[in-house]
């Protein structure tokens, strides 16, 4: 029998975790063995005391799901807690719920049910989800598709902003997860763009479906602008992302990596040029300059001017042009745009 392994860490949740616990209780399906590992990541509200009563309950009344809470002996961050489950788990499968997201009833059956339909068992299965606050779609998958990610396709989704680059709302086969080690990245922000590169980066098949099986809930409001501490942590994970990535390159590398890493870079130095004083972070100055250099040679190396134009407004004087408020709105629209040319005319 198949088993899955639920992971949700837990850390001040009081006004979500209820809901999120609900939804899983909503996912039992008889066929699959379904295991639920809950993470104290020592919350100094009553979380943990909410979903401890919530399973107890559930477990009175002949619930079939497995529960099991791991402690951590200190605060340490979802990261750190995804890690200490993964390594405790025993499913085929690992699936990453946020303790403020929900799952939609009978996802984990749909899950599986397609996963029956495909031959083997694929990497990688990943649903659509939607966000609450604006009823935003996350990812464009337009109907179900099976992906032999031999030559990069999957990839190249992750890259291209096509599917969101989220830990959530995949099915991750357990060995793949071993055999690459693929585990979170610990201490930094936006690790999810890091973790989403490596896994479709080593996946060997990806199935994607096109229903919402996840509810995102956006309610992490806090401006990147808010601390001079935060802001510096931000530029520095966002380093060791691009510099993780460019280590790591593709076998096939098309334009769309190197917009991906400079849509990284670029929110990076923008929270530089605008919110820290140069002279008090030399060392992330210097980062972010070196950064530049390696993805401005690499992307000329590889044939695509239009890209290092790209690229160039980063550096003075056009960087002047970054600080334009279209520029900034519609940086996206700019990189997908330079990223299709460039897909057309290289060398």
């Amino acid at each position: 029998m198949l088993k899955i392994s639920i992971i949700i860490p837990i850390y001040n949740v009081h006004d979500y975790i209820g809901r999120c616990l609900e939804s899983i209780f909503m996912q039992e399906y008889p066929e699959v063995a379904i295991e639920c590992i809950l993470v104290d990541d020592c919350s100094s509200d009553d979380s943990m005391e909410i979903a401890e009563r919530m399973v107890s309950d559930y477990k009175c009344r002949g619930g079939i799901i497995q529960f099991e809470v791991l402690r951590l002996p200190e605060n340490k961050g979802h990261c750190a807690a995804r890690n200490a489950a993964v390594r405790i788990a025993s499913g085929d499968y690992y699936l990453f719920v946020d303790s403020d997201d929900y799952l939609e009833q009978g996802s984990i059956k749909y899950f599986v049910d397609e996963l029956n339909t495909v031959d083997g068992r694929p990497d990688v299965v990943m649903a659509n989800a939607i966000s609450t606050c604006d009823q935003r779609i996350l990812s464009t998958i337009p109907h179900k598709q099976f992906i032999d990610n031999s030559n990069c396709e999957g990839l190249n989704l992750i890259l291209s902003r096509m599917l969101a680059h989220s830990s959530w709302n995949k099915l991750v086969k357990a060995n793949v997860f071993a055999d690459y080690e693929l585990y979170f990245s610990e201490g930094i922000i936006n690790e999810d763009l890091l973790w989403s590169y490596m896994l479709f980066l080593h996946a060997r098949s990806i199935l994607l479906l096109p229903r919402i099986t996840y509810f995102y809930e956006n309610n992490n409001l806090q401006s990147i602008t808010k601390t001079k501490t935060y802001s510096l942590k931000f530029i520095r994970s966002r380093l060791f992302i691009c510099n993780q990535i460019l280590v790591n390159p593709p076998r096939i590398i098309l334009p769309e990596y190197f917009g991906y890493v400079f849509s990284i870079l670029h929110k990076a130095f923008d929270v530089f040029e605008n919110h820290i004083n140069a002279s008090d972070a030399s060392a992330e100055r210097d980062g972010i300059c070196q950064l530049k250099h390696n993805l401005l040679h690499s992307a000329w190396r590889k044939g695509y001017p239009l890209l290092c134009c790209l690229i160039l407004t980063t550096y003075k004087p056009f960087y002047y042009i970054v600080k334009l408020k279209a520029f900034r709105i519609h940086i996206y629209f700019f990189i997908r745009t330079a990223v299709t040319a460039s897909r057309r005319f290289h060398f």
